[in-house]
């Protein structure tokens, strides 16, 4: 079964189940301005992936620099390696003793749905299944991940969205823990956190929410701690969401010394802009007048000619003759 088209006659979700459903191996490429995403599946689960330009080992390696598990000169020195050995980052960074083992297949399988989760929320693009008769060893990166999780969360994601990004509406907003006084917390599961207790003393968290809250200090954004690669950006934002309605955290305000440096920040920019388009608009007009004035000389250069080939005899005329 090896099929191709385009998302306009078949959505993301659509292409993942048919392949799910039919417990197919083979690899699985979407194409488009977007970028360039391939997923390999074996017996209906996603155990392969990667993207082009955010590559899936960079995107972990990018990880282990935020937390701090490593430096960006270890991960620099890592990358060098695998040009020369084409290992994998992960085994590279294991046998240089930096990270432990145990932590990559979970680092892997966030950064493996990040990829898979930004696939919904293209609106063109194509898409070609290539059958395996087996999946190599090398292509095998991930844990087996089941569609069916991965589809209900990205149908998800787009309907709640919309709401998400009404509380948080860019990515450098700051958040600060709120004053919650003598409230008590309850620890509850995922699913069971829709509800809230009518005891107003009391507050329900899941355990993403605590975790989540460790990095709310008031100096990070909400893209470092997405960066922080902790869970995936939909699942951040989400968990912000719920926690800025629970009155856990609030948005920072600006001081009057952040905003005045902020204005001059843009004040800046817009100095530099103007006194680089002021130049470029001054090249810009010579080179138009290099222009008119070659334009203008142009019908001239035939009769100029004419005229020294004329005037040549007449000056030679004067010359002395030569003696006999």
């Amino acid at each position: 079964m090896a099929f191709k088209g385009t998302l306009r006659e078949f959505k993301v979700p659509d292409i993942l189940q048919l392949v799910s459903l039919q417990k197919k191996s083979g690899i699985l490429t979407f194409n488009s301005q977007e970028g360039f995403i391939t997923l390999i599946f074996e017996d209906g689960f996603i155990v392969g992936i990667d993207a082009f330009p955010k590559k899936l080992e960079m995107r972990v390696g990018n990880v282990f620099v935020k937390q701090e598990i490593i430096s960006e000169e270890m991960l620099q020195r890592a990358l060098a390696i695998q040009k020369r050995t084409n290992q994998k980052v992960g085994e590279i960074l294991i046998g240089m003793g930096l990270i432990d083992e145990k932590i990559i297949p979970e680092v892997l399988k966030i950064q493996a749905t990040q990829i898979v989760l930004s696939l919904f929320n293209w609106k063109k693009g194509e898409y070609n299944f290539k059958v395996l008769d087996y999946v190599d060893r090398e292509l095998r990166l991930l844990t087996p991940i089941a569609v069916d999780n991965l589809i209900m969360e990205g149908v998800q994601m787009l309907d709640e969205w919309p709401l998400i990004k009404k509380v948080i509406p860019a990515e450098d907003i700051v958040f600060e823990p709120a004053f919650l006084g003598s409230k008590k917390i309850v620890l509850v599961s995922e699913y069971d956190d829709d509800t809230q207790p009518k005891d107003e003393s009391t507050l329900h968290m899941t355990e993403t929410e605590v975790n989540l809250l460790k990095h709310i200090n008031g100096r990070n954004r909400v893209r470092d701690i997405v960066e922080l690669g902790l869970f995936t950006e939909y699942k951040i934002y989400k968990n912000l969401y719920n926690l800025s309605n629970k009155g856990l955290i609030k948005k920072k305000e600006k001081t009057e010394l952040q905003e005045i440096q902020e204005k001059k920040i843009f004040q800046d920019i817009e100095h530099e802009t103007a006194r680089r388009l002021g130049r470029l608009s001054q090249a810009l007009l010579a080179l138009l007048m290099l222009i008119l004035l070659l334009t203008f000389f142009a019908p001239l250069r035939p009769l100029l000619s004419r005229n020294m080939l004329y005037k040549a005899p007449l000056y030679r005329s004067h010359l002395p003759l030569p003696s006999p």
